[in-house]
Parts: C-alpha cells; structure tokens; sequence
C-alpha cells in the first residue's frame, strides 16, 4: 500500500430540471450487463481526472495549499485558484524537464527534494506524473457547473 491521491471533476447536469434542457442517451455496459441508469434523474456527472499512485510530493504541495491537511479518505473541495497554481506549477516543471536547475525548480514550486540518485526511469515516471496532473488541471476542464475534489488515501 501506499498512497494514492485522485483528482475529480464532479458537474452538476439538472437533467431532473426541465430547465436545464439536458438532452441525451445513456447507454452503458458493465461486464456486458446493462447499467440502468435514467437520464431524466441524472443531477451530477463526476469523472476521476487524476490518479496518482505513491505521490507524496502532491500530498505535501497540497498540504501546504489548501487550508486545513488531507486525511486519509476525506473529500475536499478544491478552488480553482489552488487548481491553476497546480497547472502553472506542472507546467513549469515540464518546462524544465531537459535543464540542469529542474531539481531547483521542483524545489521552490512543487516543494519536492528530487533524489540525486534518482535513476532515468523513476525520473521518466515522475515527469510522466506531473504531465498527467497538468493535463487534469488545465483551464479547458473548468466550466461554470463544474466543481473539483481532492481526496487521498494511504
């Protein structure tokens, strides 16, 4: 075990409001038995954007981010102001993925000490881990009815 963080984009749909003028069909499968579910009582959609798998370091740069610490199995509701730092975050690593000051970099804005020692794989897997977080946290995900939740366990 170890711990894990997952990022979700839970949006709010209305489809039981005939204001909201949701129009659609669902039709999903699971191990071929169809999943009955009526779109006219359908209020959210949450979508997993994110899985991390041993990345203490989003642990502590969220702890320092967000106002009180993530416990283990607890939700949190995530501003988009810590969701853009995120991204700008991200970004900038990825940036500096090829210079030499990326262990400095990593240091001052994700608050993560890169291991000296640490082999081209690993350092393959984190920058592969910092490009999956940047693509969950850009601004195209936003919309008005969306709301962004954090949660962590270990």
């Amino acid at each position: 075990m170890g711990l894990d963080i997952y990022l979700s984009k839970k949006t709010f749909i209305g489809a039981m409001f005939r204001s909201s003028e949701v129009r659609g069909t669902i039709n999903l499968t699971k191990h071929g038995k169809q999943i009955p579910i009526k779109l006219q009582r359908l209020a959210y959609v949450i979508e997993d954007i994110y899985h991390g798998s041993k990345t203490h370091w989003l642990h502590s740069w969220l702890n320092r981010e967000l106002p009180n610490e993530l416990a283990n199995s607890e939700e949190r509701e995530i501003s988009e102001d810590v969701m853009d730092r995120l991204h700008r975050v991200c970004i900038e690593i990825l940036t500096h993925r090829n210079t030499p000051d990326l262990r400095v970099i990593c240091r001052e804005k994700l608050h993560c000490d890169l291991n000296p020692e640490i082999g081209k794989e690993a350092l393959v897997e984190f920058l592969g881990e910092v490009g999956e977080l940047a693509s969950a946290t850009d601004p195209s995900e936003k919309t008005d009815d969306a709301k962004f939740i954090v949660s962590a366990s270990w």
